[in-house]
């Protein structure tokens, strides 16, 4: 309490107040709802793109979303934001490592419109991409199998490409801190560490020292360089009969995956980084929270970003009255995004989907090449989406379907309604859940 006195009796005294106005860069045209924040709070342009700022740093950072973070002098009267879309590849944990890969994506970044590159820096295993400062971490020897031994020198390398870089950092799936911390491990009902289909636990989305934990790897990544940070696996695991540590039910499940963000967005308000969310597709659709604990409009409060996990193939036979929802790519991802922007207070500009770059699953095992793909960018293009980002876990792309989405791909005039039917994707078994 002394210590909060004495900081309000400082900040009174010497915080200086700055008018700022936040334009765009090209248009110069204002940008409404621009975020300008230092380490102890964030302050949000109004219509006509002007914010008041109280302040004791001497460095402010601004984003919004559509355009690329900047960092300013407090004194600094106007800022031009420049408008930013990422066009990403998934590069994976292991993928990392290998020239072959790194190289191809590097390639496709040089001669295609991708300008984004996001990496795993805790995957589900629980290990890290680098050796990281966390003390947590350290002792759980989560940066044993790291695939990274210069952290700041990869990023460099990424950036001299001017690509945005994004870390990926899954957070309740965790098989290594589950081992080493048993008391944080999910259990079934006979007490016994949970494990998917993968063999692999997770721990407690309810849990504190949890969000804690993450929440510091997040920083950690976010001061090395990385431009954003995406948390997956954020959510509950659709598994029924496990033990936790509070009753599972919507509310309490909505209110731990708030906490945890709320959490990330505390130690990370001091980095000048994005955040951004993976969820089921059809969040986009569902009116209860999917029995993960997302709805979008809890995810929007606490993030810059949703991104929904639109895979055609994740979907089920039904959506939209589509037999088969793989023949109908564009509008799958089309108007998830429309339902999504409908069920909430949110634009377009705050989602940028997942987009499928593997073969399909689930029904007639087609390999998703450039009719496919390019259909998938149209889609999110016209959603008018903050950009895209391309899925395979292998880190296996080529240029097909990049800088192809030209072509018009009709959207169907009526569709059966399914935002009352709480569908959601596939779960660790690979069974639909309905």
């Amino acid at each position: 309490m002394k210590f909060l006195i004495l900081f309000l009796i400082t900040f009174e005294l010497f915080a200086s107040t700055h008018s700022i106005r936040i334009l765009d860069k090209e248009t110069h045209q204002p940008v409404a709802q621009a975020m300008i924040s230092d380490k102890f709070g964030t302050f949000t342009s109004d219509a006509g793109g002007s914010v008041t700022v109280d302040t004791l740093e001497e460095k402010l950072f601004v984003k919004a979303c559509g355009y690329r973070q900047q960092s300013i002098d407090p004194r600094t009267e106007t800022v031009f934001m420049e408008p930013f879309m990422p066009k990403a590849l998934y590069l994976s944990f292991w993928a990392a490592s290998s020239e072959k890969r790194l190289t191809r994506i590097l390639d496709l970044a040089e001669n295609t419109e991708i300008n984004t590159v996001i990496v795993d820096v805790k995957n589900e295993y629980g290990d890290l991409l680098y050796k990281s400062r966390v003390e947590q971490a350290e002792k759980i020897g989560a940066h044993k199998n790291r695939t990274v031994y210069d952290i700041e020198k990869f990023i460099a390398q990424l950036k001299k490409k001017n690509l945005y870089v994004i870390g990926r950092i899954v957070v309740f799936k965790d098989e290594r801190l589950a081992q080493h911390r048993n008391d944080l491990a999910l259990k079934d009902i006979n007490g016994s560490v949970w494990r998917n289909h993968e063999k692999l636990a997770w721990v407690d989305p309810f849990e504190s020292e949890v969000h804690e934990y993450v929440s510091a790897i997040a920083a950690d990544a976010a001061s090395r360089g990385f431009d954003e940070i995406n948390f997956d696996y954020v959510r509950f695991p659709l598994k029924r009969e496990l033990l936790y540590q509070k009753k599972l039910n919507q509310t309490n499940r909505v209110n731990a995956i708030t906490q945890f963000l709320k959490s990330a967005n505390g130690v990370l308000r001091p980095h000048n980084v994005y955040i951004s969310v993976d969820t089921y597709g059809y969040v986009c659709w569902n009116d209860n929270d999917t029995n993960i604990g997302h709805t979008i409009s809890s995810l929007s409060k606490h993030c810059d970003y949703i991104a929904p996990m639109l895979y055609p193939s994740g979907f089920g036979p039904g959506i939209m009255g589509f037999k088969d929802p793989t023949d109908h790519s564009y509008a799958i991802i089309n108007e998830s995004i429309k339902e999504a922007v409908k069920k909430s207070d949110i634009s377009a500009a705050r989602f940028r989907p997942w987009l499928q770059s593997f073969k399909d699953y689930g029904f007639d095992r087609k390999f998703f090449r450039s009719k496919e793909i390019s259909e998938q960018i149209k889609g999110a293009q016209d959603a008018l989406c903050s950009g895209w980002m391309l899925w395979n876990p292998s880190s296996r792309f080529t240029a097909q379907g990049l800088q192809d989405s030209t072509s018009v791909y009709p959207v169907l005039p009526s569709y059966k309604d399914v935002s009352k039917q709480a569908y959601c994707f596939r779960n660790e078994d690979e069974k639909l859940i309905q």
